[in-house]
């Protein structure tokens, strides 16, 4: 009888999954040094690494030793033959490299850490990496950029990265909680800085004009007299710099530092576009709000008080041809004003609200063609301001009013409205709430199929749980002797944590009711802009960051430190007090955090420190921000106030970033700029 030889496996070895190799390849990146593509990886993998199954039971430098392995294997088949015995020798044709695998490198020197370049060669000396080049070797006639290799053509490298600054006074502070800090575009000084005294003098070209490529007047103001008060010009630095820390453990990522690079210049890939609405009716139209459609990112929709239309966006913008034609999506009309206008999540529904003749009206547009699909009743008032949830056919609205009308027979008072068009056929109008306070911005958040919808005006805060009907889950009163008008509101719910803030634009407070935290004096001049940074998509850790924007010139990064109960200031990003800071946008992402002038943009690394990564400026022949800007301030109380009087700007500002945080829509007058940035 025969003996069963059965296999000594007793399970068969699954096939390598994609998850498993992207894992292996984020794993190497990361103990290379490549922290900057490991955060692409992640980004366009979406799949939160550190929370897989097998994450734990790998090893360090897991793919390097399973590729040796590999190696081995692979030569091993070539000198054997079908039985096992050795058949020939392994010579330098069989390599799987090819016969040059085996000639040593040469070495070059480490040259890791950026030198600082004298003044008179600053222009053209280039600095040198083991990496830039392949297999560590670069030509000694050819100056090598300072880029990876396998990263971006240099015409999209340099639309990326950050810039080094002069050390001030600010940054070589230590990083004290609930102390500003003014960091030098968004960084401490780099290592050459500490090195050499010349690193602190800036580059200049051959006008004399640009540093690393950015005008001095571009650059951002980070308080050069305290600076040159406490420091003797060109004295270097003293303070210690850390090393660089491992940037992995086994089965838990830290933080990975980013070497700082050239701030890029956005202007050469920007396209202006122009709403011109019937300009023999009354001129140009001004823009009130901008938005992309969501999923495709392809039309860009934009509304005024009277109008409302989109662009059509190619696939590739270019320079050479003509920019797309405005396409009215409503007709003008003289007694009808459009209100509020919000995307379906999914891109397949666009709302639009409009009022006229003491009435309101909802139109719902299909988001492919953009052509009517019904009109719903509204409100007897204005609907100021429209959210989707993301789960489900439920928008929300609110629709304040006051008693200043002549023969006005009501209370002033807000309501929050509801439609749930999952309800159609038999939808019979909006459910609506009544509250005694007007209210003048709202948000929503959901997570899972639950949402919540939080509202503020006066020195009112409410917090409303989102089913088929709206049910009242908090109400918050701030002390009215404060004399905080709470204009701004913004929440977010992940998991079981929800995270409502509030701002006043005139006080400059902020207030976080369900921690009942609060923040005076956040600014030094009016709060313009606030913002909660998303979680980064697939991660399981949310920093619960959040910044604000304000007449002052500066961007504020905050965050919630529940051991002081308290908010917390994490930096100052500094634009300059002739550059009021009007709007500011997070990418979708979380990645990136822009900030608007009225002919400026700046874009900061908001997972690496807040480093400096691009900046735009429009032109005075092609972008009329400069003018508007001249415009307001001539106005009556206009910005003569920008140590934070009352403000009050004629013109609106929208900033927006695309669906897939690569294009930034900036609408300001009657025209929206599209800037490319690709990282």
């Amino acid at each position: 009888m025969e003996t069963d030889n059965s296999s000594t496996f007793s399970a068969k070895p699954p096939p390598l999954s994609s998850d498993q190799l992207n894992y292996l390849i984020w794993r190497y990146l990361q103990e290379s040094g490549y922290g900057e593509a490991a955060v692409k990886l992640q980004r366009d993998w979406k799949v939160d690494a550190e929370t897989l199954s097998f994450a734990k039971q790998i090893k360090g430098h897991a793919l390097v030793s399973l590729v040796q392995k590999g190696l081995r294997y692979h030569y091993l088949s070539l000198t054997i033959d079908e039985n096992g015995r050795p058949s020939k020798q392994l010579n330098p044709s069989m390599f799987f490299f090819g016969p040059e695998a085996d000639n040593p490198r040469r070495e070059a020197p480490d040259d890791s850490a950026p030198q600082a370049a004298s003044p008179d060669n600053a222009t053209t000396a280039t600095r040198k990496l083991v990496r830039d080049t392949p297999n560590g070797q670069s030509d000694p006639n050819i100056a090598q950029p300072s880029t990876k290799k396998g990263r971006k053509p240099a015409a999209a490298s340099d639309r990326n990265g950050s810039t080094g600054r002069k050390s001030t006074a600010a940054n070589r502070s230590a990083s004290t909680p609930g102390v500003d800090h003014d960091v030098a575009n968004g960084h401490p000084p780099s290592l050459a800085e500490v090195r050499s005294p010349s690193a602190t003098e800036p580059g200049l070209d051959e006008n004399g004009v640009q540093v690393n490529g950015v005008k001095h007047d571009d650059r951002m103001d980070i308080d050069d007299d305290l600076s040159t008060a406490e420091h003797p010009i060109n004295a270097p630095s003293i303070e210690s710099i850390s090393l660089p820390i491992n940037t992995l453990t086994t089965g838990e990522s830290i933080g990975i530092q980013v070497v700082p690079a050239k701030v890029a210049n956005l202007g050469p890939f920007t396209t202006i576009l122009q709403a011109d609405v019937h300009p023999s009716a009354g001129g140009p139209k001004s823009i009130t709000r901008v938005a992309w459609r969501p999923r495709l990112g392809d039309v860009v929709t934009a509304m005024g008080d009277d109008f409302c239309g989109h662009w059509k966006l190619p696939e590739r913008l270019s320079q050479n041809q003509a920019p797309p034609v405005f396409q009215s999506v409503v007709e003008p009309a003289a007694m009808r004003c459009i209100s509020a206008v919000a995307w379906e999540p999914n891109g397949d529904i666009f709302a639009l609200a409009t009022y006229s003749e003491q009435s309101g009206q909802l139109h719902l547009y299909d988001g492919q063609e953009l052509t009517l699909l019904e009109a719903l009743p509204a409100s007897q008032r204005a609907i100021i301001s429209l959210r989707w949830h993301a789960r489900g056919l439920r928008l929300l609205g609110i629709a304040p009013y006051d008693n200043n009308v002549e023969g006005a027979r009501h209370q002033p008072g807000s309501s929050i409205l509801l439609w749930d068009l999952s309800k159609s056929p038999n939808f019979a109008g909006p459910s609506s709430i009544s509250v005694p306070e007007i209210l003048v911005d709202m948000d929503s958040a959901s997570h899972g199929d639950q949402g919540i919808v939080c509202a503020a005006g006066q020195t009112s805060v409410y917090l409303y749980h989102v089913f088929s009907e709206l049910e009242k889950s908090r109400h918050w009163h701030s002390d009215p002797a404060q004399n905080h008008q709470w204009t701004i509101v913004r929440c977010a719910w992940y998991g079981n944590e929800v995270l409502l803030v509030t701002a006043s634009a005139d006080s400059a407070a902020l207030w976080l009711p369900m921690k009942d935290a609060m923040k005076l004096d956040a600014h030094e001049g009016n709060i313009t802009g606030l913002e909660l940074r998303p979680r980064p998509y697939g991660s399981a850790f949310w920093k619960q960051e959040f910044a604000t924007s304000s007449m002052d010139g500066t961007i504020k990064v905050w965050q919630y430190d529940q051991m002081t109960n308290s908010i917390i200031s994490l930096c100052k990003l500094v634009i300059g007090p002739a550059s009021p800071v009007m709007q500011l946008a997070y990418s979708p992402d979380a990645f990136c955090l822009a900030g608007a002038s009225y002919d400026a943009i700046r874009i900061w690394n908001a997972e690496h420190g807040h480093n400096h990564m691009a900046t735009w400026r429009g032109e005075p022949e092609t972008w009329a921000g400069s003018r508007l800007k001249d415009d307001d301030t001539m106005s009556i109380g206009g910005m003569s106030n920008m140590n934070g009087d009352a403000q009050q700007i004629s013109t609106d500002h929208s900033l927006v970033w695309d669906v897939e945080s690569r294009r930034l829509a900036f609408g300001l007058g009657s025209q929206v700029a599209i800037i490319e940035f690709q990282r």
